[in-house]
């Protein structure tokens, strides 16, 4: 799950991955960037497009120094580039208002919540509470909610790309561990989110003591927490309706989860396919904003707001069954490929079901899975949408809907 890197330019002289990377090498490497800091730039050599210029930042906590992209220029790195960032306008970050997101020159993103960090201490419910308006004017969103952060750390830890050299590279630890980290990059408020972010975490692991070291901090500083894990696997004895505790795997080190039961109950309104994937046993992610409590023998812990989101084996989300589907035939064909996540959008914003990533070219895959008349007409007007931007043999489709075999992929685009 390491992306690569790849050789920049600094001062006309190019400096290889090895001198970048190796212990060797190590003390020359920051003596140049120590050179260059405040007085140039390094440029990434990778085969992208564009000027891929990269900023030197010496580290706050420490005398080192580190390159990081510019704001902005994300897109202008290869896919297999550390530095890359796909553009808003690739998935549904494009249905936010300017400034929901902004990215510093350090490569910290700065977000804009629905419901804040910092807990309030007078609430009528734990659904009531103060909460940004949604959109004003148009269809743009003001402010992100718990889903759309789900969403935005999900991409910033780079698991809605999938390459075939990952067969077999992502597990529960490495994932947990790489959205802790990615949770060093996002700014909430005047919060960094790994101060106030519980991952699942394996008994007696280096993520159970980080738990607990959250548990404790959030609560005395009087700050809302946030848990990000997979459900615990669906059990029809114990996960109904009435249930008082938000189930979730390896929540080694976080406190207990009381869950109230309007809040399931919104849950399941707001996330019908996810919960019905979790019923079939699939992968179910969730996300769940907390109130914590100092209590007489532990910490006290109610879930405030929750997000799902359906992961396949290989942990790339999906919106549907078909889906699930296409993307289990991309992988097990060998290709590469992006899910463009949904964040809050609306409709109105058309991005394709995913990427492919092997082609010479942006290549959009969509799946058409209904056929009411809505649909029809939502179907028609992204055709005509991806036949002008793309080209009538620049995109592929399947019919899902018309299949007899419904389990049967139409035949995937040659790679080129």
């Amino acid at each position: 799950m390491v992306y690569e890197r790849f050789p920049v330019v600094i001062d006309g002289k190019p400096f290889s991955t090895i001198v970048q990377t190796q212990h060797e090498y190590a003390s020359a490497w920051k003596a140049t960037l120590e050179k260059a800091y405040g007085r140039t730039h390094a440029t990434c050599r990778c085969p992208g497009r564009g000027a891929r210029k990269l900023a030197i930042k010496r580290r706050d906590d420490t005398d080192g120094f580190h390159l990081a992209r510019f704001a902005g220029t994300g897109p202008e790195h290869a896919n297999e580039c550390r530095f890359y960032a796909p553009a808003p306008e690739r998935s549904g970050m494009q249905g936010y208002e300017v400034g929901v997101v902004e990215e510093g020159d350090d490569g910290t993103l700065r977000v804009r919540l629905a419901r804040g960090l910092v807990e309030r201490p007078a609430r009528a419910s734990t659904l009531s509470g103060a909460r940004l308006p949604q959109s004003t004017s148009g269809t743009r969103k003001r402010a992100m909610t718990l889903l759309g952060l789900l969403c935005l750390v999900w991409q910033e830890a780079r698991l809605n790309i999938w390459y075939p050299a990952m067969e077999g590279k992502r597990n529960s630890g490495q994932v947990h561990g790489l959205l802790r980290k990615t949770a060093h990059r996002i700014k909430a408020g005047r919060l960094m989110l790994h101060q106030v972010l519980m991952v699942s975490a394996a008994p007696r692991s280096k993520a159970e003591a980080a738990n607990r070291t959250v548990t404790q901090q959030v609560s005395k500083a009087g700050r809302r927490a946030l848990v990000i894990s997979p459900l615990a696997r669906f059990d029809v004895s114990q996960h109904d309706a009435s249930m008082s505790r938000l189930p979730i795997a390896g929540r080694y080190g976080m406190p207990y989860l009381n869950l109230a039961q309007e809040v399931w109950e919104s849950a399941q309104k707001r996330f019908p396919s996810e919960v019905a994937a979790w019923t079939r046993g699939e992968r179910v992610m969730v996300m769940a904003q907390l109130n914590l409590h100092p209590g007489k023998a532990q910490v006290q812990a109610e879930v405030t707001d929750l997000a799902l989101m359906h992961i396949s084996p290989r942990w790339i989300p999906l919106d549907s069954g078909y889906e699930s589907i296409l993307e289990s035939t991309l992988a097990g064909t060998g290709r590469s490929f992006e899910k463009p996540l949904r964040y809050d959008a609306g409709e109105c914003e058309f991005f394709p079901d995913f990427w492919l990533l092997d082609m010479k070219r942006d290549f959009p895959l969509e799946v058409f899975g209904m056929d009411t008349p809505g649909y029809l007409a939502q179907k028609a007007r992204k055709t005509e949408w991806y036949n002008r931007v793309y080209g009538p043999d620049g995109w592929w489709s399947w019919e899902a809907a018309l299949m007899p075999d419904a389990g049967q992929v139409s035949t995937l685009p040659t790679v080129r």
